[in-house]
This record gives structure tokens, C-alpha cells and sequence, in this order.
């Protein structure tokens, strides 16, 4: 009995799940749809206008959030961890929250005078907080502050959990705080359950914590929610600090924008989904780039015999018939160790069902792919491989010495 019980509990809690993904993304592609047309009415009467393509592009960046969250819901990885600025981070991702709560809700930043270094994806920060302060605009609905603010935490500031590690690193504490409601003793030990919702049905998915917990496992890290009814919560996400940025990186980075390095180089771009191989494309040959294009990794592995002495860069999709990006980029690594690859997928970033594992200091883009964002993630690979041959002449010249 037990097991059946738990067997219609999972297919229920899938049922919600379906039926919340089917709402949202029909909800999104009515938005695409309904501009799409609007677009063409326009484009046919000569008033097309900049706007409505934007409202397009802005219901596409929600569907890609949507399944963002579904992937860390899952405890999956996207895309590659980077160094990032915790403070800088939020300084940017305030702009959404004032938005997020209204005017009857004050919105507090409180944050270190210098950089606090973490390891993160570029989405995985701003969901974090999001998501909390979703928790926090629903616990306010007279009005009330919100404070978010982080800050480095000695041993003595850690939570039991994480002092019990002996794993002697310091970490970060990103905390959302607010003075509303609270949370019941009875709710609390329920909120990071998938699908747990106190709220009236349709507001609220019972997903928003649980998408949190995953990104911070993920992440290494563990978060702490106190409450009390009345007069509000906090909730603590402490991450592992990460060292400080090397200056000569964002320098090499900021000169391969500025020198127009990626000018004239030649890119093969493998992608067996043709629509998106002929948008990458037309992206990289805007940047005055050479193209090369695979619609697999056969046809891709016959091109770089072909052009061997000329690719500069393998931009390969993952999951690919024939032959794989990984495999192909293992060719590349012992016959032109010196091209530049940058792997992009829709898929997690961590695949077990393919048995697919993307090296963890590889360069990587996350799909749908826009061209600033293809262009920043080449420009990086091509800053990274220039600082790491001048190192490594360097270190000759010391030995030869």
C-alpha cells in the first residue's frame, strides 16, 4: 500500500508539473505568436518598428528562463561555472526587483565595499534571488522592506552543516530578508518540497524554493531559512568564496573586443538542427568571421581534414548524430591543439543518459544563443588561449635562463 500511495503521489506531482510548463510555455509562444503577426501586419504596411521585434525577443528569453529552471529544479547542470562578482551581480539584478515589488515595498541593498568572489553561472545568481524575493513580495502584500545584502563569513558565522565539513573554506552568505508575515513552524520544514504551496491555486507553482535548494547544491553551497510568524524572514544562501580575479584576464578579454580579434578568423560551426546552423552562421559572419559549416560530426570531421591549418575555432553542438561534439573536439585537441572550442547545448550541461561529459574549464554557451552573448564566449576562449601562450613563453624563457 505504501508504494502505490508514493507511485500516485509521483504521478500527481508530474501532473502539476505538466500542467504548469504546458501554461506557462502556451502562454509564451501566444505572446511570440501574437506579435509574430502583428510583425508581418506591420513589415507588409511599412510601420514596423523595433519594439515589437524586442516583445518577441523578450518572450523567447522567458521560455529560455522557464527551462532553466526546470534543469536546476532537476539538480542538472548548465553551461560552466565562472568567476563572478557577487556584488556586482546584484547591483545588476536590483534593476528587477523594484519592478518585481512596487511601490508599497522598499527594496534595500546592503553590500561589502570590495569585490566578493564566487563560482557561478551567468543565471544562476539572479534566480536565486528572484526566487526568494517572489517569497518575500508574496509575504508583503500590505506593503513592507526587503533587504538583500551579502557579506564574507568567518567559521563562527557558518551553519552547522557546513562547519561540520571541515573542508576549511571560507564562504560567501547571500541573505534576503523581509518584515512580513513569516512562515508558520508548522509550513517551514515544507518549503524547499517540490510542488509545496500555501498559496491559492494559480499563484504559485510550489516550485520557486525548490528551484533554489537545487542551483545552491549545486553550487556547493547550502541555504538556511529562518522565520517567524509576524515578523518575517531570512533567508541565508552561503556559497564558497571564490580567489580573486586575476586583473590580466578581464585586460586580455577587453583587448580582444576592442582589436576586433575575431576579424578574419575561420570558426567550424557544427549543428545538425539546420534553422539554428543558418542563424549561427549569419551571427559569426556579422562578426567578420569565416565560416565553416557541419550538420554533423562526420561531415565536421571531414571539413577539419580539409582545412586543417586554417580553424581557429570549433563552435560544436554537444548532442550530435554521427559523431558527437565531445568526441569531435578530442580529434581537434590531438591534431590542432591550438583551435579555440567552445561547446553549446540545450541539453544540461552534465548529460548521464548520454553518457556526455563536457570538460569543466571548457568554454560553453547555453541555447537559445544570442549574437552578443556567442560573441563575448569567443572573444573570452581566443583572451584565454593568448594569456595561457604568453605564460607558457614566458616560463621557457625562465628555463632557458
Amino acid at each position: 500500500m505504501p508504494d502505490i500511495q508514493l507511485h500516485a503521489q509521483k504521478l500527481e506531482a508530474l501532473g502539476q508539473l505538466a500542467g504548469g510548463i504546458a501554461h506557462d510555455f502556451n502562454n509564451i509562444l501566444s505572446i511570440i505568436e501574437g506579435h509574430t503577426e502583428l510583425a508581418l501586419k506591420q513589415l507588409e504596411a511599412g510601420t514596423l518598428t523595433p519594439e515589437q521585434l524586442e516583445r518577441i525577443r523578450a518572450a523567447t528569453a522567458r521560455g529560455a528562463g522557464l527551462t532553466r529552471q526546470l534543469l536546476a529544479f532537476g539538480r542538472q547542470k548548465i553551461g560552466v561555472l565562472e568567476r563572478m562578482d557577487m556584488c556586482k551581480a546584484l547591483s545588476n539584478i536590483r534593476l528587477l526587483l523594484q519592478p518585481l515589488f512596487g511601490a508599497s515595498v522598499r527594496v534595500d541593498l546592503s553590500l561589502p565595499a570590495r569585490p566578493v568572489w564566487v563560482e557561478a553561472g551567468e543565471d544562476h545568481l539572479s534566480q536565486i534571488v528572484l526566487n526568494l524575493a517572489l517569497n518575500a513580495r508574496d509575504a508583503l502584500p500590505a506593503g513592507g522592506e526587503v533587504l538583500v545584502s551579502c557579506m564574507e563569513c568567518g567559521a563562527g558565522a557558518l551553519p552547522e552543516v557546513l562547519r561540520s565539513r571541515a573542508d576549511g573554506r571560507s564562504y560567501v552568505r547571500l541573505s534576503v530578508t523581509d518584515n512580513g508575515c513569516g512562515i508558520s513552524p508548522a509550513v517551514l520544514p515544507h518549503v524547499f518540497e517540490p510542488f509545496y504551496s500555501t498559496k491559492e491555486r494559480g499563484r504559485g507553482t510550489g516550485m520557486g524554493l525548490a528551484v533554489v535548494y537545487g542551483i545552491v547544491q549545486q553550487l556547493g553551497g547550502v541555504i538556511d531559512l529562518r522565520s517567524r510568524v509576524g515578523e518575517g524572514t531570512a533567508a541565508h544562501v552561503y556559497l564558497p568564496l571564490a580567489a580573486a580575479e586575476d586583473a590580466v584576464q578581464p585586460l586580455a578579454e577587453s583587448w580582444a573586443r576592442e582589436a576586433g580579434a575575431l576579424r578574419g578568423r575561420t570558426v567550424l560551426l557544427a549543428e545538425d538542427e539546420p534553422e539554428l546552423q543558418d542563424i549561427l552562421a549569419l551571427m559569426l559572419e556579422g562578426l567578420e568571421m569565416k565560416v565553416l559549416r557541419a550538420g554533423n560530426g562526420n561531415e565536421a570531421f571531414a571539413l577539419q581534414q580539409e582545412f586543417m591549418g586554417e580553424i581557429d575555432f570549433l563552435l560544436t553542438d554537444v548532442v550530435m548524430p554521427e559523431m558527437d561534439g565531445i568526441a569531435l573536439a578530442e580529434i581537434f585537441a590531438q591534431r590542432r591543439p591550438q583551435t579555440n572550442v567552445v561547446y553549446m547545448s540545450g541539453y544540461p550541461f552534465l548529460n548521464a543518459e548520454r553518457g556526455l561529459r563536457v570538460p569543466d574549464t571548457a568554454a560553453f554557451i547555453s541555447k537559445p544563443l544570442q549574437e552578443d552573448s556567442v560573441r563575448q564566449v569567443l572573444e573570452r576562449a581566443l583572451a584565454r588561449r593568448s594569456l595561457r601562450e604568453a605564460q607558457e613563453g614566458d616560463d621557457k624563457k625562465d628555463s632557458d635562463q
